[in-house]
């Protein structure tokens, strides 16, 4: 019996290790100074994962007040042709950042998502709307594609 526990024990710690190694590079790929900096919003913060409030990235960056401003998600590189081939997501392809990319949606005006694939890593950017804004995206697809490229650099 005391054998099962040790073998548990060390499943636990090893996947506490996966869990904060994954979470560490996360946070490194893209920072709250580097999406402050780019996006000229102060006082932002990382907020954890709560799909039921918009927090559904992997990171999400809010206001100080808590709204979401931007999802990024990092998947494997399969998971840029699901995401390029999902009914209305796919847009354009955009060069020079990745491997590949393409901007999104393919339906309405605004162009509010960023998906690349640099290596074996899936990325997408997904900006909120600033309703005081007339509804506009925080984060043009410019300012998208200058994250991307920070992204890129870290990876």
């Amino acid at each position: 019996m005391e054998k099962k526990y040790l073998l548990g024990e060390i499943v636990f710690v090893f996947v506490c290790v996966i869990v904060i190694v994954q979470q560490a590079y996360s946070e490194e790929v893209i920072t709250v100074a580097d999406v402050e900096k780019v996006s000229g919003l102060q006082e932002l913060k990382l907020v954890p994962k709560n799909p039921q409030a918009g927090a559904g990235g992997d990171l999400n960056f809010a206001q100080a007040d808590g709204s979401i401003i931007l999802i990024v998600m990092m998947q494997k590189a399969s998971m840029y042709e699901t995401w390029k081939n999902q009914e209305g997501y796919f847009h354009a392809e955009v060069k020079d950042i990745g491997d590949e990319a393409f901007e999104g949606p393919g339906f309405g005006e605004s162009r509010y998502i960023l998906v690349f694939r640099k290596g074996g890593k899936a990325f997408s950017l997904s900006s909120f709307f600033n309703m005081q804004a007339g509804g506009e995206p925080y984060l043009s697809q410019e300012k998208l594609r200058d994250l991307a490229k920070i992204i890129v650099s870290r990876t």
